[in-house]
C-alpha cells in the first residue's frame, strides 16, 4: 500500500526577508519613490507581499514605518544639502509625499519636526 506524504513547502524566514529587502531597498536607492509598495519590493525579492508583511509584523511594524526608517536616515545624512529647500520638496527629495507625513515619522523618530531639525542643524558649526 502506498503512502502518501504530504510535502511541506519550506517558508521564508522572516528575518532572511528583511535583510533581503533592506539590501534591494537600499542598493537600489527604493525608498526614494514615494508610490512603492510593497508588493513591488516583495517581487524584487522574490517573493510576495503576503510574506512580506508578516515578516514585518514579526519585527512589530507595517511597510510604511520600514519604508519611512531609510528615509528618514536619507534626511539625516543629507540635510545640510536641503537647507535652501521648502519642507515639501525636502519631504519630495526624500520619498515622502507630503511633509506631513514626513513630519509625522521625523516627529516618532527623532522627537523633532522638519522645521526644527533645520533650524537645529543650521546653527551647528561646519568645521574649517
Amino acid at each position: 500500500m502506498l503512502k502518501w506524504r504530504r510535502r511541506r513547502r519550506k517558508l521564508p524566514q522572516a528575518e532572511d526577508i528583511i535583510a533581503r529587502a533592506t539590501d534591494v531597498i537600499l542598493q537600489e536607492r527604493l525608498f526614494l519613490n514615494p508610490a512603492l509598495k510593497c508588493s513591488d519590493v516583495a517581487g524584487r525579492i522574490g517573493t510576495n507581499r503576503t510574506y512580506m508583511w508578516d515578516a514585518l509584523r514579526k519585527r512589530g511594524f507595517g511597510f510604511q514605518d520600514y519604508l519611512s526608517k531609510f528615509r528618514i536616515r536619507h534626511f539625516i545624512q543629507n540635510a545640510a544639502t536641503f537647507a535652501n529647500l521648502r519642507s515639501n520638496e525636502i519631504a519630495e527629495a526624500c520619498g515622502f509625499n507630503s511633509a506631513k507625513s514626513m513630519n509625522k515619522y521625523l516627529k516618532i523618530m527623532m522627537g523633532l519636526t522638519l522645521v526644527d531639525y533645520m533650524r537645529r542643524i543650521e546653527r551647528i558649526p561646519f568645521p574649517t
